[in-house]
Order: C-alpha cells, then sequence, then structure tokens
C-alpha cells in the first residue's frame, strides 16, 4: 500500500511537473522564448526519467518504454534546439518556474524504489506526465506559439507523445498496473 501511495504521489508531481511550470503564466503573456524553454524542459525531464528507467527497471516492457521515451525526446530536443537557434530564440523559463525542483524531487522518489514498486510508478509517472504535456500542448502552448515554423514543429511532434502514452498505458495493461 506504502508504494501505492507513493506513485500516487509522484503522479501528482507528474501532472504539476509540466503544467506546473507555468501556473502563473497566463496564456497571453506567453512568447515562443518561453513556450521553447518549457518546450526543451518537458523534453528533458522525460529523457532524466527514462534514463532511470531504463537504469533501474528489470522488466522488459519497461525497459523497452524507458528507451523508447529517451530515444524520441533526444531526438525531439535537438530539434527543437536546432530550431530555436536558427530562429535566433533563446529559451527563457517563465518566471517562478519551479519545475526543476519538482523533477528532482520525483526522480528521487522514484530512485528509491526498487523491482515492482518502480515499475509500477514510473508507469503511472510517465502516464500521468505525457497526459499533462498533451494537455498543456494542446490547450496553452500550441494556441499561442507565434513563430510558424515553432508551431509546425510541436505539431509534427504532438502524435509522439500521444504515442508515448498509449505505449506506457499499454505496459501497465500488460503488467497489471492500474492507473
Amino acid at each position: 500500500m506504502n508504494s501505492i501511495k507513493k506513485a500516487s504521489a509522484l503522479c501528482a508531481l507528474a501532472v504539476t511537473l509540466f503544467v506546473g511550470a507555468q501556473p502563473s503564466v497566463a496564456a497571453s503573456t506567453l512568447n515562443d522564448a518561453t513556450i521553447f524553454a518549457i518546450f526543451d524542459q518537458a523534453n528533458m525531464a522525460d529523457i532524466a526519467t527514462g534514463r532511470l528507467g531504463w537504469k533501474k527497471s528489470r522488466t522488459l516492457e519497461v525497459r523497452n518504454l524507458a528507451k523508447m521515451v529517451v530515444t524520441d525526446h533526444s531526438a525531439v530536443q535537438h530539434m527543437g534546439r536546432q530550431l530555436a537557434s536558427d530562429l535566433g530564440i533563446i529559451g527563457t523559463p517563465p518566471d517562478g518556474d519551479a519545475s526543476w525542483g519538482s523533477q528532482a524531487q520525483a526522480l528521487a522518489k522514484l530512485d528509491a524504489l526498487s523491482g515492482r514498486a518502480f515499475d509500477e510508478a514510473y508507469l503511472r509517472y510517465e502516464i500521468g506526465y505525457h497526459t499533462a504535456v498533451i494537455g498543456a500542448i494542446k490547450s496553452t502552448l500550441l494556441p499561442s506559439i507565434k513563430n510558424p515554423q515553432f508551431k509546425a514543429l510541436v505539431q509534427k511532434v504532438l502524435p509522439g507523445f500521444e504515442k508515448h502514452l498509449t505505449h506506457t498505458k499499454a505496459a501497465a495493461d500488460k503488467l497489471g498496473v492500474s492507473y
């Protein structure tokens, strides 16, 4: 039961990690530099979490998922950074951004787990995280992006985030992990 409570807390952190990166920032005050920073941080956060999943899990489903997440988010992060460089935009996090502190806490909580408890918490975290990211992209970030090239990139990679969510739920279902 204790690992279930930990996993629920991790899920809550996952949801607030991405969406919480800009709670006081109204969509009307977001600019492309801030959105580039949020986009980059979302990728960096999931790369770090995926690396932890790869390192700690002994379950083939979780390790394959973690490898896919790291590979895909690394590619997306590279594309985003290249475009920002080409456009001369430096990503600027929103004022009061606490996402890195939240990410560090989430990683520490995951890292403290092992075996099935880790796999369950990792899968629940990834489901919560991707659900939050997809929601933020659709409701806040995409409508606020001004640069057409940047908007096209985010629209291009959004199905990848959705694919991660689908694969994570499938892995959870296969392992009997509720979410």
